[in-house]
């Protein structure tokens, strides 16, 4: 799946917003693909209430975040890739997260471009919940 792109500005902007108290939901080859960098699964990752896998929080921040900048960003979970996108399950929709200060960057058609892909991201995180 592809990854929203912010022309490199992201990287360079270093707020690190969306990677503060963050409840990133992982699926399973996110967390595969991870560990192949050796990274221990319960180390980063942690089977919340609702039976889903979530990123790690360090004193409010991502496990792989360090001096605001992410560790593996070449390699970061899909849902990460999407951001600032996000999917609301209540309302079945994305939309823009209005933490990220570069939301403006996010055209209405960019926006609608990655909603499917989101949506089927969502739905395997969901299938793979109800395989468990």
């Amino acid at each position: 799946m592809k990854s929203v792109s912010l022309g490199g500005v992201c990287a360079d902007f270093t707020c690190a917003i969306c990677c503060k108290d963050t409840k990133m939901m992982l699926s399973l080859d996110d967390i595969e693909k991870i560990e192949k960098l050796e990274y221990k699964k319960n180390d980063f990752c942690f089977l919340d209430e609702d039976g889903y896998f979530k990123l790690c929080n360090i004193n409010g921040n991502c496990f792989f975040l360090v001096d605001n900048k992410c560790q593996i960003y070449a390699d970061r979970p899909q849902g990460c890739k999407f951001y600032p996108i996000i999917f609301d399950l209540d309302l079945n929709k994305a939309s823009l997260d209005n933490d990220c200060p570069l939301i403006h960057t996010i055209s209405e058609k960019t926006l609608q471009s990655f909603t499917k892909d989101l949506k089927k991201f969502v739905r395997s995180l969901l299938r793979e919940k109800a395989n468990d």
